[in-house]
């Protein structure tokens, strides 16, 4: 048998410094032997571990403790720099010098053994060995053995791979854990263990009897928190406490714990578990059931309150084996109105009020023919309730949490106080977990909802492109939801369900960076026009010609108007722009001109002509950097936003889809590798949506035909990812997008 006389790293009047009694003679430190009272005197073996004061601080007073009485020689045993340590001790100063103080009997009152780590010695039924432990004086941890089971006690110590070989040859570990993970670098410093670093080692222990100790006291309740958290112990009675026993017996080994109460314990560990649940049905199931296991119910039923009225959540019954809502089947029941408050559970919701219920057959203040409806439907005999109302951390009833039947093997019994407590404190977790969620789903609908508004906004800026941002959005989730059914090209790649939400927000914000676009450029339906269209200048211009050519007796307008339908064409934009075309614009220029004033002009200025001979589209190079301007603004406006980490992945999707693999892209020009497949998507999303699209102003929409051989070209020059285009193809994710495409466009099969 193994007493705890002390389990503390620190002295508080609730528990004492390390010490372990091994039988009536041999102790194991000497942080807390004074508590033995006159039993000291048994005392003749001392193992001290090291020097620090809270492994020595009754020492002293052992052997003073009833001198008169001691009949044998207090051994007390210790590293060399442990013993040297009592030289400042018992010194005649500090401390009489026993060595020098004989018994009565004549025999020396104390001796000290010089100990080495790794040695072995015997006493009795016990073999002791003394083994290495990491700490900031020479320090060593013990392997006792009796009846061939063997305990570790750790001592103080930080990460220590020798004490880890021992411990797996043992049966029982006592392992120190001196504070909170948070105050780690005060650990390493001080050489203690934490449940951060326990964590780190422990699934290098094959030893399953673990108990913890050497709590700091006023982190202790922190400690024991974090334990359960991290899933290093699942029963409080892994928890030494002052005054226990582990008792060694031949055929097992027994542990008898004090009656120390782990509710608080099991609620903490019960709050974690709580927190993480995000489906608020889900999260009212398990309380109910967590609620019931606590007070042994026998059944029992959740409302939820919404408006005015309480709605039936969850519902649960062992007897009958009914258990409906949360992950079973829907609720149908008809809700209770607030203004019924002859209905305990409505009463106990607006007044926030619990009600103790030893039989409700007996009962006079409530009604309960529902209840009794119920019984006398399904046989069952409700009797004991306890209604609890939940409460949120503004004050606020969110719902009622109500448990029937209170068992004691067959007995039907009432809920008593420690019931009431016991649930109420689980009630307020709930209803703070509860609160906690309904607020993260309002929060992401408010931002989803916020960001679909900002994306039509943008969309709304241009008349011509009112729908793109939403079509990319289509193709972006249509796309994604391959890939994650994909066996074949993309069979590692699976994407949950917030990396899923994360590409769909990247594509709705894509474009955000347009708002900062001057509509006059994103608009431009033709090269000439600003304000307006510039050709009807142009045309008003050709009227003057003609007017100076009457004047001079020419009516032969046939080559000047021929000139014009060219400009007019000209003006319209394209793919392709030649040379002879570029020199028919400087020729009419020249060829045709007029008097302004006393000043000749030509029919095409000279920023006109300019704008005309664009090779491409109906944008200037000036004009096509502006608009470009978009992306880096999308990169810099949503790398300003603090997005939570579930949204962490969003900027680099939005702002890489003008990026190209062959580095030629922009706002940054980035490499292939600094491309994720995410970002490679949505570019081909953005891509294909622009080339069908049939509102654009400047050119005329595309049959599929024609966009998949301008992206094999892209392919090609390596601007695009050729695994997803493939991909894109093969599944026919184009095909899912018909109905955004006209009729004559669709001519793949």
């Amino acid at each position: 048998m193994i007493k705890i006389l002390g389990s503390y790293g620190n002295r508080v009047a609730n528990g004492g410094t390390t010490s372990f009694l091994l039988d009536e003679e041999i102790a194991i430190d000497a942080g807390s032997l004074a508590k033995l009272g006159k039993d000291v005197v048994k005392l003749n073996h001392i193992f001290i571990s090291h020097s620090h004061f809270d492994h020595i601080a009754d020492l002293p007073f052992v052997i003073d403790t009833l001198f008169s009485d001691r009949k044998e020689t207090l051994k007390i045993y210790g590293l060399k720099e442990t013993l040297n340590q009592f030289n400042n001790i018992f010194n005649n100063k500090i401390w009489p010098d026993f060595r020098n103080i004989k018994l009565l009997n004549n025999k020396p009152s104390i001796e000290f053994i010089e100990i080495q780590t790794n040695q072995t010695i015997k006493l009795k039924d016990f073999t002791i060995k003394f083994i290495y432990a990491n700490h900031t004086v020479n320090t060593v941890g013990f392997k006792i053995t009796k009846n061939n089971k063997n305990i570790i006690i750790s001592s103080d110590t930080y990460l220590n791979d020798k004490l880890i070989k021992e411990i797996n040859k043992s049966d029982i570990l006592f392992l120190e854990c001196s504070f909170p993970s948070y105050l780690e670098n005060l650990a390493k410093t001080a050489k203690h263990l934490t449940p951060n670093l326990i964590k780190s080692f422990i699934n290098r222990i094959t030893t399953k009897n673990i108990f913890f100790y050497h709590f700091k006291y006023e982190y202790k309740d922190e400690i024991i928190k974090e334990l359960f958290e991290k899933n290093i112990i699942s029963n409080i009675n892994q928890i030494l406490e002052d005054d226990e026993t582990i008792s060694f017996e031949k055929s097992n080994i027994i542990y008898k714990k004090n009656n120390y109460s782990e509710a608080f314990y099991k609620l903490a560990k019960i709050g974690v578990e709580l927190s993480t649940e995000q489906n608020i049905d889900y999260l009212l199931e398990d309380i109910l059931s967590i609620a019931r296991e606590f007070t042994n119910a026998d059944a029992g039923s959740v409302y939820f309150k919404n408006n005015n009225k309480l709605y039936f959540k969850i519902i649960q019954n062992d007897t009958l084996n009914i258990f409906m809502g949360g992950r079973h089947e829907s609720i149908k029941w008809n809700p209770l109105n607030l203004e019924d408050k002859h209905m305990v559970a409505v009463l106990s919701a607006v007044n926030q009020q619990i009600f103790n219920i030893e039989d409700v057959y007996l009962d006079k203040q409530f009604d309960f023919s529902g209840t009794k409806k119920f019984d006398a439907s399904t046989k069952y005999s409700s009797k004991s309730m306890l209604v609890i109302p939940l409460i949120n951390h503004k004050k606020e009833t969110i719902g009622v949490l109500q448990l029937i039947n209170k068992k004691r093997g067959d007995i039907i019994i009432p809920f008593n106080k420690e019931d009431e407590k016991i649930t109420m404190s689980l009630a307020s977790q709930a209803a703070v977990s509860i609160t906690k969620n309904s607020l993260i789903m309002q929060l992401e609908n408010f931002i989803e909802s916020f960001i679909k508004i900002i994306a039509k906004a943008v969309d709304e800026k241009s008349k011509y492109t009112g729908n793109h941002i939403q079509k990319v959005a289509v193709l972006a989730e249509l796309f994604s939801e391959e890939i994650n059914k994909d066996t074949k090209y993309f069979k590692d790649v699976k994407y949950d369900e917030n990396m899923l939400k994360q590409i769909k927000i990247a594509a709705l914000l894509h474009d955000i960076g347009k708002i900062t676009t001057d509509p006059r450029i994103m608009d431009k339906a033709t090269k000439l026009e600003s304000d307006i269209d510039r050709i009807d200048i142009i045309a008003e211009r050709i009227e003057i010609i003609k007017r100076d050519m009457l004047l001079k007796g020419i009516n032969d307008f046939k080559e000047l108007l021929d000139d014009f339908e060219f400009l007019k064409g000209v003006n319209k934009g394209g793919e392709f722009f030649s040379d002879e075309k570029i020199e028919r614009i400087d020729n009419i220029a020249n060829k045709y001109k007029y008097l302004l004033g006393n000043k000749e002009v030509s029919l095409i200025r000279d920023d006109e002509a300019e704008m005309l001979k664009i090779r491409k589209g109906t944008l200037s190079e000036k004009e096509r950097l502006h608009i470009e301007r978009h992306a880096l603004m999308t990169l810099e406006m949503l790398s300003a936003l603090p997005f939570p980490n579930e949204y962490k992945d969003v900027t680099h999707i939005a702002s890489n889809h003008h990026e190209k693999l062959n580095c030629k892209g922009y706002p940054r020009g980035l490499r292939q590798k600094d491309l994720t497949l995410e970002d490679r998507m949505l570019a081909i999303c953005d891509i294909f949506e622009a080339l069908t699209s049939s509102d654009r102003p400047y050119k005329t929409p595309k049959k599929l035909s024609e966009v998949f051989r301008i992206m094999e070209f892209m392919v090609k020059d390596n601007e695009i990812d050729e695994k997803l285009f493939e991909f894109f193809k093969e599944k026919k994710i184009w095909k899912k997008y018909e109905k955004n495409l006209l009729d004559f466009q669709v001519d793949v099969v």
